[in-house]
């Protein structure tokens, strides 16, 4: 053992990509842990917990649960390696109550960036800084934002209501507390569309107050910024975060 922070692998038997190990042992101490061996031991004074298991696949799923169930993985973020960067798997992982994901393989310095970012719990440390109106607000519209776009994607009902209410959040913590807090948290966010949708939703919001419009005029604001991006929610998302070029494929169908 070396001075080194140390990093958890937890892996199930299928074969995938892990190449991101040799990168991660550079710098940190890692130990790789069959998803149905893993001990309470085995996640306790850890810095980084790493998942790399077929999402899809309903026995990986409850030995998950149990995993991160323990009370000493409580503080430890657990980064998801995701397979296909579906729905499907997104959803999984944000249940199981994944700190952050990625589609892996990735670009090898944003790997290493997101790995640094959660063993130094910048996440954490953004959102301490927090005032109690600008945590519920960015919780609540975060929400609102992703079920809003689920619900898009499948040609559900969008609910006005949710969207308005989650604005009128920001508004108010907005005008208590500032823009600067807030959006330094939202940076951390995992998913680019939303993120981006949030940013541009706070920066309308501070915009308006600074022309001292209206009320009504400052929530059509928000949500205008909040919502501008709602066409993207019919691009997959493997094709919507891909990091590196599309191809002309993938292109046609962000085209169309």
């Amino acid at each position: 053992m070396t001075g080194n922070s140390q990093v958890v692998i937890i892996q199930d038997s299928g074969l995938k990509n892990k190449g991101y190990i040799d990168l991660i042992a550079r710098n940190h101490d890692v130990r790789q842990i069959n998803i149905n061996d893993v001990t309470h031991e085995d996640v306790a004074n850890v810095k980084l917990i790493i998942i790399q298991v077929n999402l899809i696949d309903p026995n990986s799923i409850l030995p998950l649960k149990r995993i991160m169930a323990m009370p000493e993985r409580r503080n430890i973020p657990a980064l998801f390696l995701l397979q296909e960067f579906s729905r499907r798997e997104i959803v999984q992982a944000t249940t199981l109550g994944a700190a952050d994901y990625t589609l892996y393989p990735c670009p090898k310095d944003d790997f290493i960036h997101l790995i640094d970012t959660l063993i130094n719990n910048e996440k954490g440390k953004a959102w301490e800084k927090l005032s109690p109106a600008q945590e519920e607000a960015l919780k609540v519209s975060l929400k609102v934002v992703e079920k809003t776009f689920h619900n898009a994607s499948k040609g559900l009902e969008v609910s006005q209501v949710e969207v308005k209410d989650s604005c009128n959040l920001i508004i108010e913590a907005t005008a208590k507390d500032g823009l600067t807090d807030w959006m330094n948290a939202i940076r951390f966010h995992h998913d680019y569309t939303y993120r981006h949708s949030m940013m541009v939703c706070g920066y309308l919001v501070s915009f308006g107050m600074l022309l001292q419009v209206r009320k009504t005029d400052l929530q059509k604001l928000a949500v205008g910024g909040m919502m501008h991006d709602i066409g993207k929610a019919m691009i997959p998302l493997s094709i919507l975060d891909k990091p590196s070029e599309l191809t002309n494929s993938e292109q046609k169908t962000i085209d169309k």
